[in-house]
């Protein structure tokens, strides 16, 4: 018979247990803020962000259907049953994507278990609408979607016609097509797979995801190629490939180069050909620059990319392409890689960048210059943890993370923390470097391993002509702007004291005359007396 004692044990480590889960559950902040130190090192910092909201479809309740009633009943006699008006959103089935209109402050899901678009706004307001049957004006029929992927929504101002300035982008996976429609679902155009000329025949072409520019030019991510996005013209017509990662110089790759340039063509044929890695997602922001990044576990090249007009990454130049983005930490347990895998990007209307981190659900945010500002985030079931992340948004210091398993979408608010942060930054950024030193010394104040704000108090420093004062902020923080101030520092050094150099120099050349006219007597003065 177990013992009183034994039993209350049970008893307490039961209700221990049934504590920890309620716990999990509604945790607001289960995890805790690190940042990384100069050396890369991971340290304890405030978090800028705390959970907000967790909404599913559920939560949105009844849905309308765009269509009119007279489409509906178009509808349902082609479906050959009836398609209501008003329908339940219910439970999101393996959404995909987001997107936020910030000219309407419309919110777009993907849902694509469920073949459809979900719109509501960034309030993620119970007045939802639903499109999920599109007119084809060329065949007078009504089509759907089949495990949409992406979406972009884009605002044409010199459209004719006033219901055709936004046009809905969706990258349909299943049915190998992009498909564009104005903002009532008519389908405007569909970019498919081009000529065999142009693309290979025996590569799929499933659009993963959709982006376009501002001359309204259609760039698609398809996963299974390497040569880059493919790149439409706005009439459908394909144009080209477009922001190619560049080849993992491996062992391999290096000397598979090394022996293409000793043998003969034939011979060099029978090597591997290494091609690039694939890039998995993508945005652009107001200026046109298009950002990319690569998800694959073993990529160490072009992970994060900014890419110009001409395809070409801007980070190479600025000296950014080679930093570590993610975790800078990648640990192995029982063979598996425990590194970051970015698998999507969002740059906001302010620049800030924020990555996704598909492995361990993590949120990286940095500025437009690619300075690690927070984390946030993390993989578990307890709010503000995520199961499968698929998609990141932000608007107006609101994030949202969409999760794929849990058919959910979580907001993160700035904390007052991560207000400081931001407030200084726009002032760093503004190069108001002097106006920022309140806002860093507040931000040092409540966290002093946050490295950034020494950044920010040396480039204050530099600008009322302290470089001796900037050099301690910016020691063990930033060679460069140590660099920058010593050069500064030196520079001031010598204008400062040039006269004593003058006269230094003067002396020295003073002395070294005299000494030589002496040296000449002496010898002069020997050389007599031995005659």
């Amino acid at each position: 018979m177990p013992t009183k004692k034994k039993i209350l044990g049970a008893a307490a480590a039961s209700l221990m247990a049934v504590t920890m889960l309620t716990t999990s559950i509604v945790a607001d902040e289960p995890y805790e803020g690190y940042q990384y130190d100069w050396w890369g090192d991971p340290v304890p910092s405030q978090t800028g962000y705390m959970v907000d909201r967790v909404v599913d479809g559920i939560d949105l309740g009844e849905g309308t259907r765009y269509n009119s009633n007279e489409q509906l009943q178009a509808i349902s006699d082609q479906v050959g049953e009836t398609v209501e008006k008003v329908t339940d959103v219910g439970a999101m089935l393996d959404p995909m994507d987001l997107f936020i209109d910030t000219e309407t402050e419309k919110l777009y899901i993907v849902d694509s278990g469920n073949d459809r678009i979900i719109i509501t706004d960034t309030d993620l307001s119970p007045n939802v609408t639903i499109m999920d049957y599109f007119y084809n004006p060329e065949t007078g029929q009504y089509e759907t979607l089949n495990g949409p992927r992406g979406i972009f929504v884009f605002h044409d101002s010199d459209a004719e016609d006033q219901n055709e300035e936004t046009k809905i982008y969706i990258a349909d996976y299943e049915n190998g097509r992009v498909l564009a429609v104005y903002e009532d679902g008519t389908i405007f155009q569909q970019y498919t797979k081009p000529s065999s000329e142009f693309y290979d025949d025996e590569v799929t072409f499933q659009p993963n995801k959709v982006v376009v520019d501002v001359a309204g030019n259609v760039y698609v991510n398809i996963k299974s190629i390497t040569d880059g996005a493919v790149m439409f013209a706005p009439d459908g017509t394909f144009s080209s490939y477009y922001g190619a990662n560049r080849v993992e110089q491996t062992a391999q790759a290096i000397a598979n180069k090394f022996w293409k340039t000793i043998l003969d063509r034939e011979a060099a044929q029978n090597f591997i050909q290494n091609v690039p890695m694939e890039f998995s997602n993508f945005d652009i922001d107001k200026e046109g620059f298009i950002y990319t990044v690569t998800e694959s576990k073993s990529a160490t090249t072009d992970v994060f990319k900014k890419l110009n007009p001409a395809g070409e990454n801007v980070f190479i130049k600025l000296g950014y392409s080679e930093l570590i983005f993610g975790d800078m930490a990648t640990y192995y347990y029982q063979n598996a890689n425990y590194g970051s895998r970015i698998s999507d990007v969002d740059v906001d209307e302010d620049g800030v960048i924020r990555l996704l981190d598909y492995r361990n659900g993590r949120i990286f945010e940095y500025t437009d210059e690619c300075d690690l500002l927070f984390i946030y985030g993390g993989t578990g079931n307890q709010k503000g943890l995520f199961n499968t992340p698929s998609a990141v948004e932000a608007y107006q210091n609101i994030v949202y993370v969409l999760d794929q398993r849990k058919s959910s979408i979580t907001t993160f608010k700035r904390t007052e923390f991560g207000d400081i942060v931001h407030e200084a930054m726009d002032l760093y950024t503004d190069g108001k470097y002097e106006e920022a030193r309140g806002p860093w010394n507040e931000v040092l104040a409540r966290d002093s391993n946050y490295w950034f704000a020494y950044i920010g108090l040396g480039n204050a420093e530099m600008s009322q002509g302290n470089y001796e004062t900037a050099m301690d902020y910016f020691y063990m923080n930033s060679r460069g702007g140590y660099n920058r101030a010593f050069k500064q520092f030196r520079m001031q050094f010598v204008r400062d004291n040039f006269n004593w150099f003058i006269i230094i120099i003067v002396a020295v050349i003073v002395v070294i005359v005299a000494l030589k006219m002496v040296y000449k007597k002496l010898k002069k003065k020997k050389a007599g007396g031995t005659q």
